[in-house]
């Protein structure tokens, strides 16, 4: 029997809708703005098919030159309120192989969206605060990316 792995929540609450916070998933020309763990390391999408059933493949460069890619297949959309994905490392990274998977859910509330990422199926505590601290910085950036969308709509 396999292990299930360490399921990790990481939460944010982000002043704006629902559709707004959920918008920013659903295009590569939005993601490539905010979908990264930390400023300092770029994203480049490989392969973006936005569908149920659609696979995805981002790369990240690291600020020492370093690349990690990530890969996936889009499970469930149900916009605005959730999305589930696939979430597996390719080679060299530690991690390459191991079949995750991630669960994004948009909650509305009095000041904007409650976002929640379920990771499941990590396999070491390790490996699990990587993650946290990844998410955690991809909700910053993202919190970011939606205030400046609203700004640039209100001009």
């Amino acid at each position: 029997m396999t292990e299930p792995g360490i399921p990790l929540v990481v939460r944010r609450d982000i002043q704006a809708s629902c559709e707004r916070v959920f918008h920013a998933f659903t295009r590569a020309d939005l993601l490539v703005q905010w979908f990264t763990p930390s400023p300092d390391i770029t994203i480049e999408i490989l392969r973006f098919e936005f569908v149920e059933g659609g696979s995805f493949r981002f790369r990240y460069t690291m600020p020492d030159g370093r690349t990690s890619v990530v890969g996936g297949t889009y499970e469930r959309i149900d916009a605005p309120r959730e999305l589930a994905c696939s979430w597996t490392w390719e080679a060299p990274d530690p991690l390459a192989g191991v079949r995750m998977h991630v669960l994004f859910q948009f909650i509305e509330h009095d000041l904007g969206t409650h976002v929640v990422i379920t990771h499941n199926g990590i396999p070491s505590n390790a490996a699990c605060t990587v993650h946290e601290s990844g998410w955690d910085g991809a909700l910053s950036s993202l919190e970011e990316f939606t205030l400046h969308m609203l700004c640039r709509e209100q001009r």
